[in-house]
């Protein structure tokens, strides 16, 4: 349980939280300590430290509440979590493990998050099975218009291709779903160790955008597109979902909104759908192919 509970709370975590060494993976790294002391659980491996319940000696810091609520204004960032945990965020089992070692979780009234957490939730099962050994990381504080999913390529295919779904909105748009399919652009790093994939990244994506078998120029139906910096709508998804050249200068090769916040799940499991061919060629270590 120590290993489920240590995934659960890196799974809460926003990516760009992550430790600058290490994998961005779930299962722990180096030794894993777990102990019990003064109603809360405290885990770490070599990357993170967590506490589940009350105190604040740990890098990442999750209140155990009855229902999940928000804790702060954020961003916190690392630190106290925006979001509570809650038992209806934990498999039962799980739950039941650690109810037995700090207790009941806390009443509290603070703004309920019941519902964006089931629609996140609902989210991950619906995607997870069509994103086989991606990981998945939420995102409160990252970024200041939207929530949700950031999910990663497997590691094993040195990728840096990520996955955001959720809820995004702006100062002209209201809540919705927001759906990206992206990379990060050639020699943009956050880390040494990412020179590697982000090379491969940018051979991936001359792969999906060549103009006689690229598996997103099939999909926008027009095998020149790349070479026009302009967003091409995939008229055939619903919502307003956009391919984005890479000429345009942008990191999402996908940018959707869905119709409503209500419509995000279905609305979602398409557009991974007719991505699914772009998808399937991401695990290549692709070398010698350019634009011609």
């Amino acid at each position: 349980m120590e290993r489920a509970l240590f995934a659960r709370l890196w799974q809460e975590v926003d990516f760009d939280d992550h430790p600058h060494s290490g994998g961005h993976g779930p299962e722990p790294e180096g030794e894993l300590t777990c102990a019990v002391r003064d109603g809360s659980i405290h885990i770490s491996d070599s990357r993170l430290s967590f506490i589940l319940g009350s105190g604040d000696d740990a890098d990442s810091i999750h209140r155990w509440t009855a229902e999940s609520v928000q804790m702060n204004e954020g961003p916190e960032r690392l630190g106290e979590h925006r979001w509570s945990l809650s038992p209806k965020c934990v498999v039962p089992t799980l739950s039941a493990w650690i109810t037995e070692r700090i207790g009941e979780a806390e009443p509290s009234d603070r703004p309920n998050l019941k519902e964006t957490r089931r629609l996140l939730r609902h989210i991950k099962q619906r995607l997870g099975p069509m994103l086989p050994d991606w990981t998945w990381h939420l995102e409160v504080d990252n970024k200041a218009d939207r929530m949700g999913w950031y999910v990663r390529a497997p590691a094993e295919w040195t990728s840096l291709f990520t996955i955001f779904v959720g809820f995004g909105w702006n100062q002209s748009i209201t809540k919705r779903g927001f759906l990206l399919f992206e990379r990060a652009p050639p020699g943009e790093l956050d880390r040494p160790d990412e020179a590697e994939p982000n090379r491969l990244d940018g051979l991936r994506t001359v792969a999906l955008c060549n103009g006689a078998r690229g598996a997103l120029s099939k999909l926008v139906g027009d095998m020149h597109w790349a070479s026009t910096p302009r967003a091409y709508a995939l008229e055939d998804l619903p919502g307003e979902v956009h391919l984005w050249p890479p000429s345009m200068g942008r990191w999402p090769l996908l940018h959707g909104r869905s119709e409503t916040i209500e419509d995000v799940v279905d609305w979602s499991a398409k557009i991974i759908e007719a991505l699914q061919p772009a998808l399937s060629t991401l695990s290549a270590k692709i070398e010698g192919i350019s634009w011609h």
